[in-house]
């Protein structure tokens, strides 16, 4: 492909693909970085694509129901009831931390001898640690797994196990269309009126894109049913499902603290965050960080009286953790922003679907008429490890 270096059209420029992306870059819209990182995964030929999620087995564990002080000892094997049990092993050594604090119950430390279901595990009080009152939600976090003298058997364990998830392609449509007398008319000094309406049929796309990765839902087409033709589900979609990291601030403002304890979350779970999305409102509340000046701000304007964060930086005390490239949306929920990874976000195009100039000029039209047509689908990799969502924030 001719590499384009503006977004001048004519009915002879089939393929649009790269010039609207020239035009996101010039509007400075994150789908462009989506469409890049949709350019390095694979095509495909089937309405429903398909991808690998990052899976890892738990290693720690919520108990159910508090385990009072005596339960357990040294020698006598108790059960101990958890929501589950996946990824527990016998041999495994645990302690314990309060769900909400993180703070460890007491210096206990035990170790499993057998799991016996789904949510029940046989422990004994291992060590010379001393037995204390378990409150409920507490988590089981493991330690350790000793290993006997020349060992000679031994079961293996995968310890990633990777979900299959999906989403479905979209196909979209835009219309441009121009009376020859228009074509041939300079109005307001635009000698291309094709470019002009190629221009808003680019504004046009961007707004139903960007609606289309925050809110909408994943749809299958249905021969049968003429009025569902299908459509993907974007962010609110999948980081809204079950085991994904979701917040509810209760309608706090946002603070430096909300942020910077989901980013310790999202490190603890062993993933990164580089992007802060979120609308006007939760934007100037970041930038309002700075009043202070106990905010490092990377980026700021200097010559006029107003500041502005382009990046927020965390408080851990670890090189590269940054959230920076802080995205703006108008469309974006008020009342909630998005901690992202953007290399696991893409719009993905069904093969030879890019965003393609269609002439539709009719044999005895008095004008010209093109579509804009193309069909994508959206991918947001490890959804429960790599993204969180904070909800009902003060707007």
């Amino acid at each position: 492909m001719v590499k384009i270096d503006n977004y001048d059209f004519s009915l002879q420029k089939r393929q649009v693909a790269e010039a609207f992306e020239l035009y996101l870059t010039k509007e400075s819209s994150v789908l462009g970085k989506f469409l890049a990182n949709g350019r390095g995964m694979q095509n495909w030929t089937n309405n429903k694509y398909e991808w690998l999620e990052s899976q890892l087995t738990p290693k720690s564990w919520t108990i159910n129901g508090s385990i009072t002080s005596g339960t357990l000892d040294v020698s006598t094997p108790a059960n101990l009831t958890f929501d589950s049990t996946v990824g527990m092993y016998p041999g495994y050594i645990a302690r314990f931390e309060v769900d909400t604090t993180g703070a460890d119950v007491g210096n206990l430390q035990v170790l499993i001898i057998a799991v016996s279901s789904a949510t029940v595990a046989t422990w004994i009080i291992y060590g010379w640690t001393a037995d204390v009152t378990i409150p409920d939600n507490a988590v089981a976090v493991l330690t350790s797994e000793p290993v006997e003298e020349n060992e000679k058997s031994f079961a293996g364990r995968n310890d990633w196990e990777p979900d299959t998830t999906y989403n479905y392609f979209q196909i979209f449509r835009e219309q441009v269309e121009l009376s020859d007398t228009a074509i041939n008319s300079l109005m307001y000094g635009n000698p291309s009126q094709v470019a002009a309406q190629m221009k808003q049929a680019f504004y046009k796309i961007n707004s139903q894109m960007s609606e289309a990765m925050i809110r909408w839902r994943r749809v299958a087409r249905t021969a049968s049913t003429a009025w569902l033709k299908g459509s993907f589900g974007w962010m609110e979609f999948f980081l809204s499902q079950a085991g994904t990291n979701n917040t509810d601030a209760s309608w706090a403002v946002i603070s430096q603290v909300l942020l910077n304890n989901l980013i310790q979350d999202i490190r603890e779970d062993g993933w990164a965050v580089d992007t802060l999305m979120g609308n006007y409102n939760q934007a100037r509340a970041i930038s309002a960080f700075n009043t202070a000046w106990n905010n490092p701000i990377i980026s700021r304007d200097e010559v006029s009286a107003g500041s502005y964060v382009m990046r927020f930086v965390s408080d851990i005390p670890v090189a590269g953790w940054l959230v920076s490239n802080i995205i703006i949306d108008e469309r974006m929920p008020k009342d909630t922003v998005y901690l992202t990874n953007l290399d696991k976000i893409a719009l993905v195009p069904y093969t030879n679907r890019e965003l393609k100039l269609v002439d539709a000029t009719l044999p005895w039209q008095d004008g010209k008429t093109a579509l804009i047509r193309w069909e994508y689908t959206m991918v947001l990799k490890d959804a429960k490890y790599s993204h969180w969502r904070l909800t009902n924030l003060s707007i």
